[in-house]
């Protein structure tokens, strides 16, 4: 890492966390971090690459234009910041814990059994003072006057002094240990398992040289075609919003509804969405470079869920419910499918972690262990009990803690794993540690104090693993490895990243809020409900049950002996987990078997619904090449896939570019 890329990629992750709301929001051309394969990172890479690297060589004679290991340097640090200013903790954490305020208000039967004082008082903003009023108000509805944007200095910032006091070292223990564990993962999967990290091999396609020259695949004849197919179709579907009299948009989707009375299991297993399917470019591309029963298992997957989903709902059964963060079937089939890949996760690296682990306890180890990895055991360790203990101020037990922490852990690692396995880049699967709890101990065991302080740090950190900073920073990592770029440098300079990120964006996301208003967010909003809607729900039930006062003062060890476990939520999460084990033992077992554990990642949500389509189509190109061209041709058309990658992303990246370039000159958005 040179100083010059050290710098750059500094400034690019700041401007970008202040910047995330505002353009989501706001100019609203596009989202910022719309999933794991980010257009304002990758999309941005083309660009640089492409335009502005050589343009600068052309000036400078070379001294200006970055070279290949620089412009890695910079996405790796890009890439690592991407976690933070999204939903994933940027614009979760504002709304978990000020929006309830405004709740408590409109809902009577929130106000009726102040539901707010189950909660842990530092966990949420402090209203209690004569701004307090207005800062909900201005909150809620934003302050600016039509184009006049407030002060910075006019937010409130006196009411979140106290939930920053209490989530800052919580967050920041957590992220540190998550960052940690990455880097411990990182030498096992990429250099023992050699995991293809498709989602690299396209980036590292793209990198300069060490003069920094354009890379050779730009001038592949396949490559334009690509390129200019996915830049052209996205470009000119934008353009109609300005042109709408003169130019016709190309469909995106395909209209399957007239057969989907043929299949009526699918609708009833709320499949519907099956029978609309996208073109999603960037998955048909990533599908080619990816094993053929991963994408096959990511097209056929969503079908099989919500036929079984269809089979059990005419019985009666529902699997699939749109309440979120509740006690529902569909919780424990995700959360055992994740777990029963951790199991293979751990089971297949477990010499090397044993060895790891070791060493980062100054024990001799058998194996040679990087300083990197060691250095990242600790971080982790340190991370998980500051967390844990951080949680235990909060009022959960210690023992509840680990049990949270490794739920929450196990959520980060298979989304890392599965991205770097398959490029999958959209998690749509919502595993939710504390229902997992609540479903292992039961509501009289934990008490709605216990549950509404997981469900608040559940909003927090885990209602959109699809956004999480982990696979960033495998990714990271494994751009540094592939570039040669210093892994100790990597973890260093990450750490200061995600210190800087969580810094700026916090605060911005908080200031461009109170500026336009907080309710125009959509799947925050909603998250933030769900803590204390579900907390009214218990206490109703233990109120009913004659135990709301013995589960509300339990407390130590007195969780463990009261539990009383909801078992057909439990009997669901054991089949989950031995289905997962199950399809991992027949994958390495025979070679003639088509399915691969990622299934139970993407089967059942909202995301694996989107792309199976796309996975399906980039699934038989590659069959067809394959087939009839064999493994020279299918090298061969590498380039095209490649190209039709890169031209998508930039494509979705220049929207942005010129929406905020528009709203900056007018006023106005597009």
């Amino acid at each position: 890492m040179t100083k010059r890329s050290i710098i750059l990629g500094l400034i690019l992750a700041c401007v970008m966390c202040a910047c995330c709301y505002f353009n989501d929001y706001v100019v609203r051309p596009g989202t910022m971090i719309a999933h794991l394969l980010p257009a304002v990172a990758y999309g941005g890479l083309v660009l640089w690459v492409m335009l502005v690297n050589p343009l600068l060589r052309l000036l400078s004679g070379g001294k200006l234009a970055l070279r290949g290991r620089e412009v890695a340097a910079v996405l790796i640090l890009f890439l690592i910041s991407c976690g933070i200013p999204g939903w994933s903790l940027g614009q979760m954490f504002p709304g978990t814990v000020m929006f309830p305020h405004y709740d408590v208000r409109i809902n009577p039967s929130w106000s009726a059994m102040n539901v707010l004082d189950y909660a842990p008082e530092q966990m949420l903003c402090d209203v209690s003072g004569d701004d307090g009023e207005a800062a909900i108000a201005g909150y809620i509805t934003g302050m600016g006057e039509g184009d006049n944007h407030i002060s910075f200095f006019e937010v409130p910032w006196r009411v979140w002094r106290r939930p920053f006091l209490f989530w800052a070292p919580i967050v920041f223990a957590f992220l540190l240990g998550i960052f940690g564990l990455a880097a411990v993962f990182h030498r096992q999967w990429s250099t023992h398992e050699q995991l293809p990290y498709p989602i690299i091999q396209f980036a590292s396609a793209l990198l300069p040289d060490g003069e920094g020259r354009q890379a050779s695949v730009f001038k592949n004849r396949l490559f334009i075609v690509g390129f200019m197919f996915g830049l052209v179709v996205l470009l000119n579907n934008y353009l109609c919003r300005f042109f709408p009299q003169e130019l016709i948009p190309f469909k995106m989707h395909v209209n399957f509804w007239p057969f989907a009375s043929l299949f009526p299991t699918i609708i009833k297993g709320k499949g519907g969405m099956l029978f609309g399917p996208q073109f999603i470019f960037t998955v048909i591309g990533l599908a080619y470079f990816l094993p053929s029963e991963a994408s096959f298992s990511m097209w056929i997957g969503p079908w099989l869920y919500c036929l079984v989903g269809g089979i059990f709902a005419t019985y009666g059964i529902e699997l699939r419910s749109g309440k979120m963060m509740a006690l529902q079937p569909e919780v424990f089939i995700f959360s055992g499918g994740y777990f029963g890949i951790l199991l293979i996760i751990l089971y297949t690296g477990r010499q090397y972690y044993w060895n790891t682990l070791r060493r980062a306890l100054f024990l001799p180890s058998r194996e040679d262990i990087p300083s990197y990895a060691v250095h990242g055991m600790r971080m982790f360790l340190i991370g998980m009990i500051v967390f844990v203990l951080m949680l235990q101020l909060a009022g959960v037990h210690w023992t509840l803690g680990i049990i949270y922490a490794v739920i929450t852990v196990m959520v980060y690692t298979v989304v890392s794993r599965v991205l770097a396995e398959t490029g999958a880049f959209e998690v749509g699967t919502y595993v939710y540690p504390c229902v997992v709890l609540w479903g292992l101990f039961g509501e009289a065991a934990l008490g709605p104090k216990i549950l509404v302080t997981l469900f608040l740090v559940s909003t927090v950190l885990c209602a959109a693993p699809g956004w999480c900073v982990m696979p960033f920073a495998n990714h990271a990592m494994r751009l540094a490895q592939s570039t040669k770029v210093s892994m100790n440098k990597t973890v260093g300079w990450g750490v200061v990243v995600i210190v800087l990120a969580i810094v700026v964006a916090i605060p911005a996301t908080i200031y461009w809020q109170y500026d336009r208003g907080a309710l125009i967010q959509h799947w925050p909003r909603a998250s933030s409900i769900y803590p204390f809607q579900n907390t009214v729900e218990i206490v109703n039930k233990l109120k009913a049950q004659g135990l709301e006062q013995s589960a509300v003062a339990q407390s130590g060890w007195s969780h463990w002996k009261s539990m009383s476990p909801h078992w057909g939520s439990v009997m669901t999460f054991v089949i989950s987990t031995a289905l997962a084990l199950i399809v991992a033992f027949g994958r390495l077992k025979f070679t003639w078997w088509p399915l691969h554990p990622v299934i139970f990642i993407f089967f059942g949500g909202h995301q694996g619904m989107l792309m199976s389509f796309s996975f399906g189509l980039g699934f038989l190109l590659k069959w067809l090449i394959t087939k009839y061209g064999g493994g020279r041709i299918y090298q061969q058309c590498k380039p095209l896939f490649i190209g039709l990658i890169a031209g998508t992303l930039l494509g979705q990246f220049i929207p942005m570019i010129v929406g905020t370039v528009y709203y900056i000159a007018t006023g106005k958005t597009v």
